[in-house]
Order: structure tokens, then C-alpha cells, then sequence
């Protein structure tokens, strides 16, 4: 496998604290932050990654099932080779960003001896 693109890996901000105890505590959930240079609230994790971004087999087809009908949902697999990033690096729900400006949503961080593949969906304005 050949690793010609490069991706960046964004984690979005939460307020959760690394020591927030059990029980009640406030929302910890993603939040809309008011930064203009970042307004999604993001974490810039790793840029300048090397990968590979195939599309994936998975999509489902609209109720009516005809043959024309375009697939909806598509999956794209994004691999990263061993030697770009440690185990543990990537986290389901973390934001890729591609040499050509599309984001992805990580669906499952899947480690194996190989690096990362990662089952995404393209996320859409």
C-alpha cells in the first residue's frame, strides 16, 4: 500500500476534566465554542500524517432500491501506516481532515501489526 495523502487528526473539546469525578457534575459533552479561528471547538492532534483513502464498501441504498439509485451514507477506509502514529493516538469520534479539505468522523480506531485502519464517514456541511 502506497501512503500518498496526508492527513491532519483533530479532537473536538469537550469540558470534561481528566479528574471530574462521578456523579454530579456538569455537561462534558461537545460544545460550539465563540473562537473565530477555530469554531468548532477542535484540538489539532497530529498534522502532515501519511495515508491512504480508499472507499469503503458499506453505503445504503434509498428505500426504493433501484438499480440507478446512488448509494447514501458511503464509508471511506483511511490506513496510516505503523510508523506515522502510536497505538492509542486515534479515538473513535476524532475529526480527519485531508490534503484536499474533506473531513471525516472516525467510526472505529482499528489498530492491527500493519498501523491504523480507520472506518470514517465523510462528514457534509
Amino acid at each position: 500500500m502506497i501512503y500518498v495523502r496526508r492527513i491532519e487528526i483533530r479532537r473536538i473539546r469537550t469540558v470534561a476534566g481528566a479528574n471530574d469525578t462521578i456523579g454530579l457534575t456538569g455537561y462534558s459533552g461537545a460544545e460550539v465554542t465563540a473562537d473565530p479561528s477555530n469554531p468548532r471547538g477542535e484540538v489539532v492532534l497530529f498534522t502532515n500524517i501519511p495515508a491512504s483513502i480508499q472507499a469503503g464498501t458499506g453505503g445504503r441504498k434509498r428505500d426504493s432500491g433501484l438499480p440507478q439509485d446512488i448509494v447514501s451514507n458511503p464509508t471511506w477506509d483511511i490506513y496510516v501506516p505503523v510508523t506515522a502514529l502510536a497505538k492509542g493516538a486515534v479515538r473513535d469520534r476524532d475529526i480527519i481532515i485531508d490534503d484536499e479539505q474533506y473531513r471525516y468522523e472516525v467510526g472505529q480506531a482499528y489498530w492491527n501489526i500493519l498501523g491504523y485502519k480507520l472506518p470514517c464517514i465523510r462528514l457534509e456541511a
